[in-house]
């Protein structure tokens, strides 16, 4: 079910992200969700999402997606430029999506289709073996030369 929704990803995975919180799931949440979906289906191709904080925004499109597109999508050389206010938060994004596909969990599923390369793999940089990259960098910070498939601003 995982490989068909972007929601049920984020709901099954959720433990591995947040072990210590409870899923809420609701509308808002189910709309980010449909709507990266069309963006992964080339439905749509910009995407702007305004929502008040503490909605999972940030945890969506800059963790669960680019996780979901790589593994259950069948999609690990997907790029991706992901970009906050400020670095901590970007890192913190950058380390919770590689920690989810590192989990035993996410291997156990998708394991078969990527691997996280040894040589890059950081907290702001990682690469896996099918040439998909997450690039994190503050708004402000150098872009030039990272190019991707998405750039993710939050």
């Amino acid at each position: 079910m995982c490989e068909d929704s972007l929601i049920e990803f984020v709901r099954q995975s959720w433990h591995v992200v947040e072990p210590a919180q409870e899923f809420v799931d609701g509308w808002v949440l189910q709309a980010i969700a449909m709507h990266l979906e069309a963006v992964t289906d080339e439905e749509i191709n910009r995407l702007l999402i305004n929502v008040p904080p503490g909605f999972m925004k940030s945890l969506v499109t800059d963790v669960f997606w680019p996780a979901w597109e790589w593994g259950p999508r069948n999609k690990p050389h997907m790029r991706y430029v992901c970009a906050s206010h400020s670095l901590n938060l970007a890192i913190r994004d950058s380390v919770r999506m590689r920690r989810l596909v590192s989990s035993d969990w996410y291997q156990n599923l998708w394991g078969d289709r990527f691997a996280l390369v040894e040589d890059q793999n950081t907290k702001t940089r990682f690469q896996n073996d099918q040439k998909g990259i997450r690039n994190t960098v503050s708004v402000g910070g150098a872009t030039t030369g990272l190019g991707g498939n998405y750039l993710i601003g939050d």
